[in-house]
């Protein structure tokens, strides 16, 4: 079983949920706590500004003391929910309640002994949504299967070769899927337009930095290899994030974070991904935004949020990100 099938199965079964709209909120929440400065550290720190840091504790203490979906709410935005929501095909009201009956029991599981890291391990991040996760996800649940059938027969000891030829062959066709399915970055691009766009737009005036920022970080600006040139497909984007940008509280500050994946030298890397985050700032300057409110930074290959092993891992890691200063 997956370290996250646990709570995938109780929220579908609390809510009567089906397991795409559980997964799809759950790969939407870590997406989410991916893209936090701090990482799961930061996420937990947007609750106990919404007045519930003794129940974080709670949850970093092993218990599931519940919160109101208020308080999910106030803590991660409308607007972040609104987008999580959607994709699980789910009302807000319902994706807001399962929410707020998952964190409790995602967090004992993301920070085991009250421990928070400081990036979520490979295994967890195979549930975020995308093509590797989900064969991972078909592969689990096909040896969950084999293993149920197992513990409802008496006949285990005879039974466990025929499983296991079959878990073995179902892995098998979920990797001829993956290798026919291929990957689709420039349909990534476009399907992270669509979700960053449709964000923009239900920005209310007077809406916050933090709201703003998570719609910013839909969107995947796809540089080509080794260049710093922001792709053509991209400006029409970053011209509708300026006038956000412009909008936002006073005294608000933006950093804007390049990233890249492994491919090459590090040293090179580093300097690539701030060149990349500076090309951003300096567009956004163009389009008329206070140049004090945006600052950058380079992190290279330092901050993977999947594994450099595949295509899609490594077009995830190659990513420009923004983060709220104040």
């Amino acid at each position: 079983m997956g370290a996250l099938d646990s709570v995938l199965n109780e929220v579908g079964n609390q809510f009567s949920m089906s397991t795409t709209s559980t997964s799809s909120l759950l790969s939407g929440l870590l997406s989410f706590i991916t893209q936090q400065e701090g990482g799961l550290g930061g996420f937990l720190d947007r609750f106990r500004r919404a007045g519930v840091g003794n129940i974080v504790s709670s949850w970093l203490n092993g218990e599931t003391k519940s919160i109101s979906t208020d308080t999910v709410e106030s803590a991660l935005g409308r607007d972040t929910i609104s987008g999580i929501a959607s994709k699980a095909g789910l009302s807000f009201g319902s994706a807001a309640t399962a929410i707020a009956f998952m964190l409790p029991r995602l967090i004992q599981r993301l920070a085991p002994g009250g421990t928070v890291p400081s990036r979520l391990p490979a295994d967890i991040m195979s549930y975020v949504t995308g093509p590797t996760a989900a064969m991972a996800s078909g592969a689990r649940q096909a040896v969950q299967a084999a293993e149920a059938a197992v513990e409802r027969t008496s006949r285990r000891r005879h039974l466990w070769p025929v499983l296991a030829l079959l878990a073995i062959l179902l892995l098998f066709v979920f990797w001829l899927a993956r290798r026919g399915t291929g990957f689709d970055a420039a349909e990534q691009v476009r399907l992270s337009a669509e979700r960053a766009n449709a964000a923009l737009a239900t920005l209310k005036p007077g809406f916050g930095a933090n709201d703003l920022v998570s719609a910013l970080n839909l969107y995947i600006i796809n540089f080509p290899t080794a260049s710093t040139q922001i792709p053509p497909e991209s400006t029409a984007f970053l011209d509708k994030a300026a006038v956000a940008i412009k909008a936002a509280p006073t005294g608000t500050v933006i950093e804007i974070d390049g990233n890249t994946d492994n491919t090459g030298d590090a040293d090179s890397n580093m300097a690539l991904s701030q060149q990349r985050a500076n090309a951003v700032r300096d567009y956004l300057v163009q389009q008329g935004v206070d140049s004090s409110m945006l600052t950058t930074k380079g992190n290279g290959d330092t901050r993977p949020v999947a594994s450099n092993d595949t295509e899609e891992g490594r077009f995830r890691n190659r990513r420009i990100e923004f983060v709220v200063v104040k």
